[in-house]
């Protein structure tokens, strides 16, 4: 049986089906120090700087995820084997050690050796960590490290995501949208026609009113995953509001964000959710079961339904007054306690070069960041579609307190859910949350 596990972040879905693990939205909170050996040689040493300088040497250590099943383990293997190859024929006196650990208690793993001073030079990162790590010190800037020439080819969004306060502190590897993807089967037993989805609320509520009746969930709503990007926020944005007004200031409880609340409570209300939507992290099964209309998901979500032969179609992202959806960036990072970051910086480099794009997201069913790599999914109608969706997909919320609040905003959902709130009471004691730790980062 597959398990599925949104993550964010991004979030993030774990996939699982008996030794098999899938992760979509790839994207996991990742705090780290560096504690390996080396020497740190002038910034912009080897990268066109004037002057000669030695070339880096000593070692970084990396530290990635496993961005795709257990099946294609060895593919990905060979992956990272030839970009350390490369590396090291560019930079022979750098050892690389390189250390997969797993989205499970990587929080835990991270910060344990941030405290111990043997964490990674170069881990990854998504937009709502960076500014949170960059505020905390987390991280390097690369800005020494990069030219213009380095930077032109990566699509401008994806970039942006990686900069705060004018300084470049990522490099981005992939994109990923999310987005509602249906049962076509289901679809056609309540009526209804796979080649004319929903685009709007009143239409979907209309389609969903009718799997209910049928006695299919609508979709599905991992509400005990504290992670909003695959929940709260999508829906937020297409009612036209947000966590954050553009000046910082706080608006979740506003006209547009307890119509959202309510929203969902009307669905859990209705059954158009399952009952367990307050306590389950997980209802991928439902789908792959044939019990729920629409799952929310990504491209990695299409490698397991064709795996699964289910008989699928991509939705648009749904629009109330705006369209919008959640769509994370993947990016690698250097930390600001390595003694050798000018050797990290340019791993990062030759990590997100074109041609290692090219692989690695054909490989991991992601969307390239630069330009010159894009073309790997042409022929993949599917793929085609969600790189689309990317055009209106956003990255969460960009902040420091980005990844605290999210917990806190999950709980009021859950208090909602359970009948100990109204989304009124919901939406303001999430935004006062929200108020009271952005008071914390002043």
């Amino acid at each position: 049986m597959w398990s599925s596990k949104f993550l964010n972040e991004g979030t993030v879905c774990m996939f699982k089906k008996s030794k098999v693990w899938f992760v979509l939205l790839v994207l996991p909170l990742v705090l780290a120090a560096c504690g390996s050996d080396g020497n740190d040689p002038a910034p912009g040493s080897s990268n066109g700087s004037s002057g000669e300088a030695a070339s880096p040497s000593g070692e970084i250590t990396v530290w990635a995820h496993p961005y795709v099943s257990e099946e294609k383990a060895g593919e990905m293997k060979a992956f990272w084997d030839s970009v350390i190859q490369a590396y090291n024929a560019k930079f022979p006196d750098v050892k690389v050690k390189f250390e997969e650990i797993p989205w499970k208690d990587r929080e835990q793993k991270i910060l344990t050796a941030l405290s111990s001073g043997t964490g990674p030079d170069v881990f990854y990162q998504i937009p709502d960590q960076v500014p949170q790590f960059a505020n905390q010190g987390v991280l390097a800037p690369l800005d020494d490290y990069l030219t213009d020439d380095d930077l032109a080819d990566f699509n401008e969004g994806a970039l942006k995501a990686g900069n705060v306060d004018g300084k470049q502190y990522a490099l981005p590897i992939l994109q990923e949208t999310q987005t509602l993807i249906y049962n076509a089967d289901i679809v056609k037993d309540i009526g209804e026609d796979p080649a004319n989805l929903p685009t709007t609320w009143d239409e979907f509520n209309a389609w969903a009113e009718k799997a209910a009746a049928k006695g299919y969930y609508a979709r599905d709503f991992a509400g005990a995953e504290a992670c909003c990007n695959a929940t709260l926020y999508p829906l937020l944005w297409q009612k036209g509001g947000d966590v954050l007004a553009e000046d910082g200031s706080v608006i979740l409880d506003n006209e547009a964000g307890v119509a959202t609340f309510q929203y969902i409570k009307d669905m859990y209300d209705k059954k158009w959710i399952p009952a367990d939507s307050v306590s389950n992290k997980d209802q991928f099964p439902e789908f792959l079961s044939g019990k729920m209309m629409a799952i929310w998901g990504s491209g990695y979500t299409l490698t397991v339904l064709n795996e699964e032969k289910i008989n699928y179609v991509i939705g648009e992202p749904l629009t109330d007054r705006t369209k919008a959806t959640f769509g994370t960036v993947g990016m690698f990072v250097v930390s600001d306690k390595s003694k050798n970051k000018e050797a990290a910086a340019e791993f990062v480099k030759l990590l997100t070069d074109t041609e290692n794009q090219k692989t690695f997201n054909k490989l991991t069913n992601y969307i390239p960041t630069r330009k010159s790599a894009a073309s790997i999914h042409d022929g993949d109608e599917a793929m085609k579609k969600m790189t689309a969706i990317a055009s209106v997909s956003r990255a969460g919320i960009v902040s420091p307190v980005a990844r605290t609040i999210m917990p806190k905003i999950q709980a009021e959902i859950a208090a909602m859910l359970e009948g100990g709130k109204t989304p009124q009471e919901a939406a303001s004691a999430a935004a006062a949350a929200v108020r009271d730790e952005l008071a914390k980062v002043k």
